[in-house]
This record gives C-alpha cells, sequence and structure tokens, in this order.
C-alpha cells in the first residue's frame, strides 16, 4: 500500500542520518568530492574513455564481469530498468512469444510504472504467492502458449531476501529450457547469493539464459550494470540499447566507479551474508519486532512492526537525531497494520560488534 510519512519526517529523517556517527545500512557513502577524488586516483596511466561503449576501459570490464558470471559476453548498462525488459524483449523475438512470467513483487511489476508492457509490448503474467519465492509449481501452473521467458528474482528483494530451494530453481531451469522457455536473472543483489547457495557466482548463473547485476546496491557504486549472456544475445542487446537511447556517448566514471566497487566490497559480500545470519537470530529474541525469512538467507532481512508507518517512521527518525546512530531506515512498506523496513548489511554494519547493534535496537524498542 501507498505509504502515508509526511514529508517534514523524511527530511528529519534525512537530516539526522546525514550527520550521524554509525549507521546500520549499507556501505558508508562518500561526499561527492571525496568519490571524484578517489575515482580519479583508479584512472590507469594512458587510460582512455570509452566512446559509445567501445574502448578497452569499457570493453575489458566487461570481459571480466562475463567471466565471473560465467557466460560468454557482457554489456555494460547505465540502469537495470533498461537491461531487464531490453532482455526479455529479446527472448521474446527469439521464440515468437512475448508473454513473461514473474513474481508479484517483480521489480518490473512495482516501481517501473509497467514500462515492460507499455514500452516493450511484453504481456505479464504473475506466478506464486507474494511472501514466498516462486516454484516449479508455480511456473507449471502458467499458461505457456505465449510464455518466452521467466524472470527469477534472487535475492527477492520485497520478501525480505529470500531464495527458493537450491533443488527447484534447478527444475525450474530444466522445465524452462524443456519447453524452449528463457530463463532470466534479475540479480540486482546477485552478489549475497553464493554463500546461501555454497556455490560459485557462474554456477548459479550456469541456471539462467540472461543475467542482470548491478553495481549501486550492494557495492556501493555510482550506477551502472550488467547485462550478460551469449554472444548472439549481447549482440541484440547493443541494438537495442541503441534504439533505447542507452548507448550513451561515454561512461567511464561509471565504469571507473563499478570497477572499484568490485573489487572493494565484493570480497567482503560472505562476511555481509554471515554478519546479516547472525544479527537476524539476535533480532529474532526481541520482543516488538518480527524478522523476516525468520532466519536470514543472505545479507539482508526485512524487520515488522506492529504499528502504522507514520508513527514508526517518527520514533526512527526521533532515535537518529537523539543518539546519532541511524538503527533503521524509514518504512519501506506497509502490510495489514504491519510497518516493514529493510535492513541491508554492508560495511557500515560490520564496523561495530553486533552487540552494539542488539543494545542501539532495545533501545530504540523502548521508545515504541
Amino acid at each position: 500500500m501507498t505509504l502515508s510519512i509526511p514529508e517534514k519526517t523524511k527530511q528529519a529523517y534525512s537530516r539526522a542520518a546525514d550527520q550521524a556517527s554509525s549507521s546500520l545500512l549499507r556501505q558508508p557513502q562518500r561526499s561527492m568530492a571525496d568519490e571524484l577524488h578517489l575515482l580519479a586516483d583508479e584512472i590507469v596511466q594512458n587510460e582512455k574513455r570509452d566512446v559509445y561503449g567501445s574502448g578497452a576501459l569499457i570493453n575489458d570490464f566487461e570481459d571480466e564481469l562475463a567471466k565471473l558470471l560465467g557466460k560468454p559476453a557482457a554489456l555494460f548498462l547505465p540502469t537495470g530498468t533498461l537491461a531487464q525488459p531490453m532482455a526479455l524483449r529479446i527472448h521474446a523475438d527469439q521464440r515468437q512469444r512475448n508473454g513473461v512470467a514473474l513474481h508479484p513483487t517483480s521489480h518490473l511489476m512495482l516501481h517501473e510504472q509497467m514500462g515492460f508492457e507499455a514500452l516493450w509490448r511484453l504481456n505479464g503474467t504473475t506466478t506464486g504467492k507474494p511472501n514466498q519465492p516462486i516454484t516449479l509449481g508455480d511456473l507449471q501452473a502458467v499458461q505457456t502458449n505465449d510464455l518466452g521467458s521467466v524472470l527469477i528474482e534472487l535475492p527477492m528483494r520485497e520478501i525480505g531476501g529470500q531464495l527458493p530451494e537450491w533443488d527447484d530453481l534447478v527444475e525450474q531451469s530444466q522445465w524452462a529450457r524443456a519447453n524452449n522457455i528463457a530463463m532470466h536473472l534479475d540479480g540486482a543483489r546477485l552478489w549475497q547469493v553464493p554463500k546461501a547457495y555454497k556455490c560459485s557466482l557462474a554456477e548459479v548463473c550456469e541456471l539462467f539464459d540472461s543475467v542482470y547485476v548491478s553495481f549501486y546496491k550492494d557495492l556501493g557504486a555510482i550506477s551502472g550494470a550488467i547485462l550478460a549472456g551469449s554472444e548472439a544475445f549481447i549482440e541484440q542487446a547493443k541494438v537495442w540499447t541503441r534504439r533505447a537511447g542507452g548507448n550513451v556517448i561515454t561512461q567511464y566514471p561509471q565504469v571507473i566507479s563499478a570497477r572499484r566497487s568490485l573489487r572493494e566490497n565484493l570480497p567482503l559480500m560472505e562476511d555481509a551474508v554471515n554478519y546479516s545470519k547472525a544479527l537476524g537470530d539476535a533480532l529474532n529474541e526481541l520482543d516488538g519486532v518480527r524478522v523476516n525469512p525468520q532466519k536470514p538467507q543472505t545479507a539482508m532481512f526485512h524487520l515488522h512492526f506492529a504499528m502504522n508507518a507514520e508513527t514508526l517512521s517518527e520514533k526512527i527518525a526521533a532515535y537518529v537525531s537523539n543518539t546519532g546512530v541511524t538503527v533503521l531506515p524509514l518504512p519501506r512498506a506497509e502490510i495489514n497494520g504491519e510497518s516493514i523496513c529493510e535492513i541491508p548489511i554492508g560495511r557500515n554494519a560490520m564496523s561495530q560488534p553486533q552487540s552494539f547493534w542488539l543494545r542501539h535496537f532495545k533501545a530504540f524498542l523502548e521508545t515504541l
């Protein structure tokens, strides 16, 4: 549902969070000036900017990501909102079927103004329960006559970073390929997944025909995305990128930022997942808050509070202002009388012992 959080509360929270000495959320954020100085220091001697997607700077990075994800080719793009429907459009054209099966909480359904239908002329069919990952049975229940692709998000942001069971995911991939249906991976936060499944990024991506990953969500880059797949698929993606206005003259700031952030933060993902699981277990012992999933699977989880979003937001903003500690973001949703806050774990959280956050959570809950 639409959240009712007064603008003055949002502004108060933002001011307090900007000045906070500690934050539980994401990676540390540098000032714009510091960020640009760091990017300047990252430039290799004689390195030249890319031009319309060509040049060693961008092409070498694309090759690096293709190898990391276990795909023959990759394309650096400005946004995932371009990358994902474009991938689905290519799969539809290859199969002459415009149908897309996706979860009710997919980013394409909730946060992109239904662009995959309005702009890309695809036909969405939701499947699966809103609070659980898609299963093989959910896919088998979809009418397949016009189904060209399936979109699976790993991990699933809107339900606390949940993942399907590995064996079921493998069976989903086998079912799709047996029916000539493409599997596309919304891997906006894919970096968290290998630890949960005890496998490599490439082993996860092997189950999919195309893969999207983001550089700014977990890794803290300025912006940017990668779309990976077969060489023929990526050649088609280049054509569609030009058509859609995504083939900008140069992306060197974004590429350099992504390159640095990948090196800086990807090695910490396993530690972030472990930290998230332990912190989630500890928060399960507290009264007044519910952890979803009860046993966190990745480097994120949701906290549910039995109060409306406006009241909770005021309490959160006040706590940050009074303590200088950002222990929660403002709620991202309100469902069935519960307000939901997202906890993304990165270097900010891991800079403190878990006892520090537990102490502040207990203190915050006493204010409710």
